[in-house]
């Protein structure tokens, strides 16, 4: 049996149709034998046109139209979104039904689903991928390939058959994974915790400090086309949803002090290096960057 075949899902509903849940019905399309595709999203018009271009074969403003008949219902939505709509919609799913998410951070949808009682179908999925650009225009349906695709199961922790985890949580979770190679992705399974620990450094820290880079630049009145290409790069993700990282990283504030309070310190000892005119302090410090950038 193919990848691609071995989830086995042949209705899947996404909720949520901008970048993420945009490029995974993309994606889907793609497949050999690709699966009905619903969709939910509050923008009219994003309906309309994924109608028209045949990106899904069913669509509605309500959720609760497309849930009912999905075996996959994948929630595409912000964290703070996600965790409303899984208790608004607990008595929607099919009986069969195996539910995930597309968020940043899955500390709090873990939660929400255990307490809730779907830990025994709900599989958080985070994939390492996106785009400064946001909404179904800026879709595409290679978004995911080749990316690394965390797993955080509701139920039990680590792999496949961790103790804890019933058969059923262990075949959503089975599913899920080979729903994602499928695609062309590489799923890897973590913890919750260990996930949102991760994210707070490696991806949540970034965008704050390319953030706070451009907020710098702003109140200096230097505009975009003064900055080279460097500047140009390390600002980039600036201009992602500012909605959406709010969301993001509210939902991860705990964790991220730490990275922030280095940040800061590291910022502090350059900062002390020009002060005082220190160049050996100076060359150390971009030298220790410098070696961390170039390892492979």
């Amino acid at each position: 049996m193919s990848p691609a075949a071995e989830h086995g899902f042949r209705r899947v509903a996404i909720i949520g149709l901008g970048l993420m849940g945009g490029s995974l019905a993309l994606a889907l399309r793609r497949l050999p034998a690709p699966p009905r595709i619903a969709a939910s999203t509050a923008h009219a018009a994003d309906l309309d046109r994924a109608l028209a271009l045949g990106i899904v074969d069913d669509a509605a403003n309500d959720p609760a139209a497309v849930l009912p008949e999905a075996d996959l219902v994948v929630y595409a939505t912000p964290v703070g979104a996600t965790l409303e709509l899984l208790g608004a919609h607990r008595e929607l799913y099919a009986g069969d039904a195996v539910l995930t998410d597309l968020g940043s951070v899955k500390r709090p949808v873990v939660s929400r689903a255990r307490a809730l009682g779907l830990a025994g179908r709900f599989v958080g999925g985070h994939p390492m991928t996106g785009s400064h650009r946001s909404g179904l225009a800026a879709a595409r349906a290679g978004l995911y390939d080749g990316a690394r695709v965390w797993l955080t199961p509701a139920a039990g922790s680590g792999a496949g058959g961790a103790p804890g985890r019933s058969a059923a949580a262990s075949a959503a979770l089975d599913r899920v994974a080979a729903l994602w190679r499928g695609l062309g992705a590489h799923p890897a399974v973590t913890g919750a915790e260990e996930h949102d620990w991760l994210m707070a450094w490696a991806s949540h820290l970034p965008q704050l400090g390319a953030s706070g880079l451009a907020g710098a630049l702003a109140r200096a009145g230097i505009a975009r086309t003064d900055l080279g290409p460097g500047g140009a790069d390390a600002t980039r993700i600036a201009a992602g949803s500012p909605a959406l990282w709010a969301d993001i990283l509210l939902h991860n504030a705990d964790l991220l002090r730490r990275p922030l309070e280095e940040l800061r310190g590291v910022l502090a000892e350059l900062a002390d290096a020009l002060e005082r005119g220190d160049r050996e302090m100076l060359q150390g410090l971009l030298a220790r960057a410098s070696a961390w950038r170039a390892e492979d």
